[in-house]
């Protein structure tokens, strides 16, 4: 699963809960949620962090995983064991809204199926309102961890900027670093145009094995896109996107660059939900497609060819009291997620979180996807299933249990079917300290 973690050194986009604040001076700019760069959260409101906070947080945990190494018989397991200390910062201001999370930790594997170290988990936003009708944000998300469960923080990078998490790796060393910026400038009452752009990088260690080492793809990925959005009524815009993204694997170099044409509709359905609609022809050219087989080396397969393809999905949100779900479907070329080349990705989630009682939550995950080549036959099938309860013990003390079932299916030579479960629990202290507003 070429999970990542999100952070940032210089801070990404609250554009949405800008809107959501009613700040003087930051609610200028009607930023569709498809081109801020960042998902809504699925967080009761009662679960929100408040916008002027200092929390601090001490994480003890272990989880067990049946099978660490997806492609070797007979199947391996390991325990992890980790203790992550975090700094998490909120503020709102007259013209900036912005955040910080950092989170250094110490992970350790019992069975020293993979290298001990120390994990970064780095992430922050901002959101600075530049003039009366400019608007800047910015993205950068860190990650370093053995974990492939790993996952973002408390900012998810929009669809059209994530990397692919859909494809399950080895609990291997993975580092990632994804950047975003965009500057949007509200032309009229109801029009809105912008700039942006993004920098992705990600590499991972090789596989260890008892003679040569079997390397996993690192992918690097620039991308810049402009948009313009009518508001059509208070509830709804309408709007258009086009972006360029430049994908390539240096260890083969390959490459696969792609324009794509997004028309998108947003709508308010209330005051706590929204959906929105996106499609439109992408086109790609590929040149020097590239495939990982498991149980030899990496293969580049040599290829120049082009192709048009149908992009587009489906992003909701509903936020209560007590109860939040988002849904986000889409479909893409992306990265092959460390184990292939480019890919035509069609891929979707559902989250729910629930506040049972005010010692009790609930959070549960279901996704699923289809990682096809864009120049041959294969393919991936992923699916997974995550549930979570946590426990308030106390003012400042929780506990968390969790548990996650993983399904992956191909096509391509050399890699066999593989599935996990992985199961642990946590033990969290923490506390609170209002900030100057």
């Amino acid at each position: 699963m070429g999970i990542i973690l999100g952070s940032t050194f210089f801070l990404g986009p609250r554009i949405a809960m800008a809107q959501a604040t009613g700040v003087p001076g930051i609610t200028a700019s009607n930023v569709p949620v498809l081109i801020s760069g960042q998902l809504p959260s699925a967080t009761p409101q009662s679960e929100e962090m408040s916008p002027n906070e200092l929390t601090a947080s001490i994480t003890a945990g272990s989880s067990y995983d049946d099978n660490v190494f997806p492609n070797v018989s007979p199947r391996q397991w390991d325990i992890d064991y980790s203790i992550t200390p975090q700094i998490s910062l909120e503020e709102t201001r007259s013209r900036i809204i912005w955040g910080l999370s950092y989170a250094p930790g110490l992970q350790l594997s019992q069975n020293v199926l993979y290298r001990n170290y120390f994990s970064q988990k780095f992430a922050g936003d901002l959101a600075w309102q530049v003039s009366p009708h400019g608007t800047l944000s910015a993205q950068q998300y860190y990650l370093v961890t053995t974990n492939p469960f790993a996952g973002f923080s408390t900012t998810q990078p929009g669809p059209t900027i994530s990397p692919n998490e859909t494809i399950y790796v080895p609990n291997i060393r993975q580092t990632m670093l994804l950047s975003n910026a965009l500057y949007s400038f509200q032309a009229s009452a109801r029009t809105t145009m912008g700039v942006g752009g993004s920098f992705e990088q990600q590499k991972y260690d090789t596989i260890p094995r008892t003679g040569n080492s079997i390397p996993l793809l690192s992918t690097q990925l620039s991308s810049g896109k402009a948009f313009i959005s009518q508001q059509l009524s208070a509830r709804e815009q309408l709007g258009f996107q086009y972006s360029l993204q430049v994908m390539k694997f240096p260890q083969a170099d390959a490459r696969t660059t792609t324009h794509s044409f997004l028309v998108f509709n947003q709508i308010d359905l209330s005051s706590n939900s929204s959906l929105t609609l996106y499609g439109g022809p992408e086109y790609s050219l590929t040149a020097g497609q590239v495939v990982l087989n498991l149980g030899f080396i990496v293969v580049t397969i040599p290829v120049n060819t082009t192709q048009w393809s149908a992009a587009g999905g489906v992003l909701y949100n509903w936020t209560g009291q007590r109860l939040a779900t988002s849904i986000n479907f889409s479909r893409r070329v992306s990265d092959g997620g460390a184990l292939l080349g480019a890919v035509e990705l069609t891929s979707g989630s559902a989250e729910l979180s629930w506040q049972l009682t005010p010692s009790w939550s609930l959070s549960s995950t279901i996704s699923g996807a289809e990682d096809q080549l864009l120049t041959t036959n294969g393919q991936l099938l992923t699916y997974s299933g995550q549930i979570g309860l946590r426990r308030q013990l106390g003012r400042r003390l929780e506990m968390r249990f969790y548990e996650e079932r993983l399904n992956q299916t191909g096509s391509i030579t050399g890699f066999s079917v593989g599935n996990r479960d992985v199961m642990g629990a946590t033990l969290t202290y923490s506390f609170l300290r209002p900030l100057g507003g």
